[in-house]
């Protein structure tokens, strides 16, 4: 078998976690070994669920702005959100959207935590506080932006048409059938 090619019964976990070792080892990976974790892990979509980019992104984000308890409840506000916003039930584009949202909300809670440590109730310069209210701003503006977004894609889903099929049969009496079209 070529290195590209998958037979149907193929289970590609366990080739999956010993690519990412050897990739995460070196210094700078094999691009076929690139081309293959990307060949397995579109394969295997699951994988990407566990292994996601905005995942990463967000545990970074996470560990940078805290630690101890405070570390422990912001882990549990993401796991709420995305239940509360039914992630697992969502469709890919809400999927992604939902992530966004993560993300943004995340770095708006940083740029809140950064703005009151270093802003408020102090003495500052014009400039930095110019500073800090325009990252404040920018943060409350993409994380709004990201739930309208959320909002117009779902409220768009549950304006779809429904679907409706008639059929004739013989002698003349027609059937009328209609239902929701999924995807």
């Amino acid at each position: 078998m070529l290195n590209n090619q998958l037979t149907k019964g193929d289970d590609p976990w366990d080739e999956i976690t010993e690519l990412r070792k050897r990739m995460d080892k070196a210094k700078s990976p094999d691009p076929k070994d690139v081309e293959r974790l990307r060949q397995l892990a579109a394969r295997a979509p699951g994988f990407l669920s566990v292994a996601s980019t905005a995942q990463s992104i967000r545990q970074q984000l996470i560990e940078k702005m805290s630690h101890g308890a405070s570390r422990g409840f912001i882990l549990a506000e993401v796991d709420v959100l995305k239940k509360q916003f039914d992630y697992n039930a969502a469709p890919p584009l809400e999927r992604l959207l939902i992530d966004h949202i993560l993300t943004v909300r995340l770095r708006l809670l940083h740029a809140e935590n950064l703005y009151n440590s270093l802003v408020v109730n102090q003495s500052v310069a014009v400039k930095v506080g110019e500073y800090w209210d325009n990252l404040l701003s920018s943060t409350q503006t993409r994380f709004l932006r990201a739930v309208e977004a959320l909002a117009r894609v779902r409220r768009l889903a549950r304006n779809t048409p429904a679907l409706q099929i008639n059929i004739a049969n013989a002698g003349g009496q027609q059937v009328n059938a209609q239902g929701d079209v999924k995807g």
